[in-house]
């Protein structure tokens, strides 16, 4: 009985401090002490590979940091607005439509969810409120669009990419927004589309149970998408790189014969007048080469953090991490994962998030939750996604990608809420409006 509670110790140091920590290790070496030897060659085995990887990862950095210091020489006095386009996802889910009424009662939008999370342990920030100055906004209302775009310009964000819903039969969702920007022709800011392909499920996370509105991938449906957007592609003010328009697609990798659909579209496109179109693929399942697809680009999707490094940390206690059945991270493990990578065989954009927690959305169920959020932090990676972009040649125009404008349930947003301000926003523009040179004094 006794291997019994040294393996039950081992599981949870393991997920309290991780693989390699020495609490972690005996408990693993007292849990099967007739396996002792091979578990200590195992844990040698690591260890050298962590060095490996240590050192790997320091060779990045240095590379990365040396392409930047050699653009600094010659841009100096440049401002780093002059070569980034920090582009800021945007859920249009803050209205009332006749669906969500039906599935989730009367009444339902986004702020259904956000206004009834409670905290999960001591501490947790929960609800989010946002600040007095936006209220809990209708996005049927074009005048609370403007107003976003106003505040979205004066802070320093280049343009607002729009989540599509288009499934089965040639059916869309959460539509009236997009529709009553395309409208209005005085709102001056750029934007662009990212195809939100995955089924409509009650699971929220993008999970295939309990289907309510499906998707649909043959041929005849996804051209029918592409033509329903081709309007918005004439817009003036929809974002191009070579004038062709940009289109994010959400889950790439799940939709059959993909490439063939895309070779079908590049026909449409260069059919209605554009020079072609400019697709990218978003990784935040898999990272899979866009260039398999026919895409042009891959952008990254912060927090993309895989389950299996996702651990219970010592912020809170052992006691508290098991009982909200969630699953905690730190933007130590962020920054690690998705900052100072190998440079890519296609273009790979960046993508930062200032904080993480869809407990709004999935309660005690299974929530994903940054556990040290804070806007030094998000600075810290805003600051090196634009001197890994830069150092990358600019992938894609220097667009950058940021999670999210308002994704009020899943805990990361721009816009200002009661505790944070507007320090965000201000991080955003201090770091636009800073020289080249500006940028490479700042320590990181």
């Amino acid at each position: 009985m006794k291997h019994i509670a040294y393996k039950n110790l081992y599981k949870s140091s393991k997920a309290l401090y991780g693989e390699l920590h020495p609490k972690t290790i005996w408990y693993k070496l007292c849990k099967s002490p007739i396996l002792a030897p091979l578990t200590l060659l195992g844990v040698f085995y690591k260890i050298i590979m962590h060095g490996y990887k240590s050192l790997q990862r320091a060779i990045i950095v240095y590379s990365i940091e040396r392409k930047f210091n050699e653009f600094v020489k010659i841009n100096s006095d440049k401002k780093v607005s002059d070569f980034i386009k920090p582009i800021a996802l945007y859920l249009p889910q803050f209205h009332t439509i006749p669906e969500n009424d039906e599935w989730w009662g009367k009444g339902f939008t986004e702020w259904t969810n956000v206004k009834k999370a409670t905290p999960l342990y001591k501490g947790h920030y929960q609800p989010h409120i946002p600040h007095e100055d936006i209220g809990y906004y209708d996005l049927s209302d074009v005048n609370v669009m403007r107003k976003q775009v106003k505040m979205a310009k004066e802070y320093g964000v280049y343009g607002f990419c729009f989540y599509y819903y288009h499934f089965a039969n040639g059916k869309r969702l959460l539509e009236k927004p997009v529709n009553n920007y395309l409208q209005a022709k005085d709102i001056d800011f750029p934007f662009c589309f990212a195809w939100a392909n995955e089924n409509w499920t009650r699971n929220w996370d993008g999970g295939n149970k309990e289907v309510i509105m499906p998707q649909d991938y043959s041929e005849e449906n996804i051209l029918h998408l592409l033509k329903d957007m081709i309007p918005a592609f004439k817009d003036e003010r929809y974002i191009k790189i070579d004038k062709k328009p940009v289109l994010l697609v959400y889950r790439a990798e799940i939709i059959p014969e993909i490439k063939t659909i895309v070779d079908k579209w590049r026909e449409i496109i260069k059919h209605n007048g554009f020079e072609g179109i400019y697709l990218i693929s978003m990784q935040n399942f898999e990272e899979n080469n866009p260039y398999t697809m026919g895409f042009d680009a891959a952008v990254e999707f912060a927090p993309r953090v895989s389950k299996n490094i996702i651990t219970k940390q010592k912020m809170i206690s052992r006691e508290e991490a098991i009982e909200t059945n969630a699953s905690f991270i730190t933007m130590d493990q962020i920054l690690k994962k998705l900052t100072y990578r190998p440079k890519s065989s296609f273009p790979r954009i960046k993508c930062v998030c200032p904080s993480w927690d869809n407990t709004p959305r999935r309660g005690k169920t299974g929530s994903r939750i940054i556990l040290d959020s804070s806007v030094s932090k998000f600075a810290e990676f805003y600051k090196r996604a634009i001197k890994e972009t830069i150092a990358n040649d600019f992938p894609a125009d220097g667009l950058l990608f940021i999670n999210a404008w308002n994704e009020w349930g899943e805990g990361t947003h721009l816009e200002p809420d009661k505790k944070h301000g507007y320090q965000l926003l201000e991080t955003i523009k201090g770091i636009m409006e800073k020289t080249i040179t500006r940028l490479k004094n700042d320590k990181l």
